[in-house]
């Protein structure tokens, strides 16, 4: 009998009984946590303690977060699950207005290169970390965020429709309405792992911690898997902020870039501005994007494609149709000279003109989303998009349930 790629586990799951709240225990994963301090003050027992760890007088952060997970386990306040099952994750919510709802399940997978398809690269320091965390506690603190391909839907169907126990049912702090479960019923776990090990998966968040697993040679890992052609998919674009290294105004950078794109000129009244001009690139059919400057804080400049930016002809056809890497490499660094140095990276466009009019930066470069589609497109072929070209809303909370390897 061949292999399982995909397994039921048993988790590593907080005790309700001691913990009060779960809504307090749980957090963001390591990566997007900006305060780490608010969710230390929420409860003694938040998982921020195992993602985030703080450094003791008498041991590194690592080994910390290890003595934290051994206290918490001898004293009942964390626990393995009764047995192995899949667990099923559901978050509602809100963005730009609309109402979403996004169902996956949790299992472990079996290490594959070839069925395990990435989009981004990896950065030393961060995989460093995770490392260190990931082999000092032999637990996975935060799942990786995976995608399959299910066009009839018919995992999903199981997923809705399957016996299954809440074990939480609660609203975050960014007014997420969480449903969390086990599947109690063997044959329909089976036969919900048995669809899944005929499908690759792409992976959406959590690439240095698979990079660190492969590092390991840890068999199986957990992970977060939903549709990729579900409705509850999200994608929200990473937009571009740049400190100029020597002062450079809108004018100087429009004539650099005016052969390949039409320039619309639109007055910055109120945050409703903002929001016209990111719904007017998101659904245009050339590459769109946005100019806002320090030296003319007024205005949002509205960019669209005419003649194609140029690209680096050696580059994969995928790389050079890929919006963010249009904008990010051929219309930023290549035809208006920016460096990496002068670039940073925001999710939060109202906040970047903010900064715009306090004259702590420069230029904001507002981006279209990524699609699930390119994001396919791009691991299909072993390709990177460039960094910060994809942030999948709302994340995978921490603290649901972990995986202790050995």
């Amino acid at each position: 009998m061949p292999e399982q790629y995909t397994k039921p586990f048993r988790g590593i799951v907080y005790n309700k009984e001691k913990i009060g709240d779960i809504a307090s225990c749980v957090c963001p994963p390591y990566d997007v946590v900006s305060d780490a301090r608010s969710y230390y003050k929420r409860n003694k027992f938040n998982a921020i303690r195992l993602e985030l760890p703080k450094s003791l007088p008498s041991m590194d952060k690592y080994n910390a977060a290890k003595h934290t997970m051994d206290e918490w386990l001898r004293k009942g306040v964390l626990e393995s699950d009764s047995k192995d099952t899949v667990y099923v994750n559901e978050q509602k919510f809100d963005a730009e207005g609309i109402s979403f709802l996004r169902r996956g399940f949790i299992a472990l997978n079996k290490l594959d290169r070839n069925r395990i398809l990435t989009h981004e690269e990896t950065r030393k320091k961060a995989k460093e970390d995770r490392e260190r965390l990931i082999t000092t506690l032999k637990t996975y603190t935060s799942l990786i965020f995976g995608l399959y391909e299910d066009n009839s839907s018919e995992m999903e169907d199981i997923l809705v429709n399957a016996r299954k126990d809440i074990m939480y049912d609660f609203i975050d702090e960014q007014a997420i309405h969480n449903r969390f479960y086990r599947m109690t019923d063997s044959k329909e776990i089976n036969s919900l792992l048995a669809l899944m090990d005929e499908r690759n998966i792409y992976i959406a968040d959590g690439h240095h911690r698979l990079d660190v697993s492969y590092k390991l040679n840890i068999p199986y890992i957990p992970l977060y898997l939903t549709n990729m052609y579900s409705s509850g998919i999200v994608i929200l674009p990473y937009h571009r902020i740049i400190k100029f290294n020597a002062g450079r105004g809108i004018k100087e950078l429009l004539q650099s870039i005016r052969n390949n794109v039409e320039i619309d000129k639109h007055p910055l009244i109120d945050d409703n501005s903002i929001k016209n001009v990111l719904k007017d690139i998101s659904v245009s059919a050339n590459l769109a994007f946005v100019l806002c400057s320090k030296d003319d804080p007024g205005n949002l400049y509205v960019l669209k494609e005419k003649t194609p930016i140029p690209m680096d002809s050696d580059l994969h056809e995928s790389l050079k149709t890929l919006k963010v890497n249009v904008v990010h490499n051929g219309a930023l660094k290549h035809l208006l000279d920016i460096s990496d140095e002068e670039i940073s990276f925001t999710q939060d466009p109202f906040e970047s003109v903010n900064s715009i009019k306090n004259g702590t930066i420069d230029l904001a470069v507002f981006l279209p989303p990524t699609t699930v589609r390119e994001v396919k497109d791009i691991a299909d072929n072993s390709l990177f998009m460039p960094p910060k070209s994809t942030f999948f809303y709302p994340k995978i909370l921490t603290g649901l349930v972990f995986y202790k390897y050995a």
